[in-house]
């Protein structure tokens, strides 16, 4: 069995797991991979992908590459060499940029380069922001548009922790998510940096830029591409730039990890990271999964521990 093969069987194992069928796709990832063994090559390439593609009618020329595509997207955490397939500089079918899942460690790198910023106050206003992203896998476009009354203490739990309403969503949709203690002692501290910096408010905006003022997406953009940059985190041939929608990212992958580790059910937990997230539906939560040697480590073991393994 080669590499490729194995690959394969944990691609589709795990997205099975995550309960997507792939009847199509199993076949058309089985041919392709039968393919490359036969052509003694390891490693997908473009010009491998298309010519594999070449073979079969006009009309299901695109689907069969966007099933590739997708698996070159999951080999590629495993071999950097991997070449994701695209046609005339653009993807096959509908297409996301390959997202980073930020470790415990870049997510540290990051927020020390922010603090880095300058003035002081620019530096703890996106050290704050970043931190928020982080724990609440938020967008970019809702915590910019968080203003000081959106987040509120908990006064029923007594422990410190709290809320933050958001309601300038994407789907129009309002919804609370929960803060921890931890959380909302850095929002305070961060909000007394502000005040003393500025007594005479510009904004209600939470999150502000160096004169006061709410956060631009234009600055946010361009803030963060000097923060990764300092990280470290600016990509390169084999890895994308991080990117500020990583961390959404990272929080749907990283949450449903530790969901899988303690005992939970896939199933169940769908629906409520949806809604954490603010999606109209588990489909699109599903669209943030990445499919990381984590993620499918995590579900291995579940499918072993259930005896999936022996089926």
């Amino acid at each position: 069995m080669s590499g490729l093969r194995d690959l394969m069987d944990g691609y589709l194992a795990t997205r099975r797991a995550l309960g997507f069928k792939l009847v199509a796709p199993g076949k058309t990832l089985d041919a392709f991979v039968g393919w490359m063994e036969d052509a003694g090559e390891p490693t997908i390439r473009r010009d491998l992908a298309t010519a594999w593609a070449a073979q079969f009618s006009r009309g299901t020329v695109l689907e069969r590459l966007n099933y590739v595509r997708q698996f070159a997207e999951h080999v590629a955490w495993f071999d950097p060499a991997t070449e994701v397939p695209v046609l005339d500089g653009r993807p096959y079918g509908a297409h996301r940029p390959r997202p980073r899942i930020f470790t415990d460690q870049q997510i540290d790198t990051l927020l020390v380069a922010a603090g880095r910023l300058t003035p002081r106050v620019r530096a703890a206003s996106w050290q704050t922001l970043l931190g928020l992203l982080t724990v609440t896998g938020m967008r970019i476009s809702e915590a910019r548009n968080l203003n000081d009354d959106d987040i509120t203490i908990d006064d029923d739990a007594g422990d410190g922790s709290g809320w933050v309403r958001v309601t300038d969503t994407k789907f129009g949709k309002s919804r609370l998510v929960p803060l921890r203690p931890t959380t909302m002692t850095a929002i305070r501290r961060y909000r007394r940096l502000r005040d003393r910096t500025f007594p005479v408010p510009k904004t209600t905006a939470v999150f502000v830029a160096r004169r006061g003022t709410r956060i631009a997406r234009s600055t946010a953009g361009n803030t963060f591409r000097e923060i990764r940059e300092a990280a470290g985190l600016a990509g390169g041939p084999t890895e994308p730039a991080a990117r500020l929608h990583d961390f959404r990212h990272s929080f749907a992958t990283n949450t449903l990890i530790g969901h899988i580790r303690t005992g939970g059910d896939v199933d169940a937990m769908m629906p409520v990271l949806s809604a954490f997230l603010g999606h109209v539906g588990p489909e699109a939560t599903y669209w943030y999964l990445s499919n990381t040697p984590e993620l499918a480590a995590a579900l291995a073991e579940r499918i072993q521990a259930r005896g999936g393994g022996d089926e």
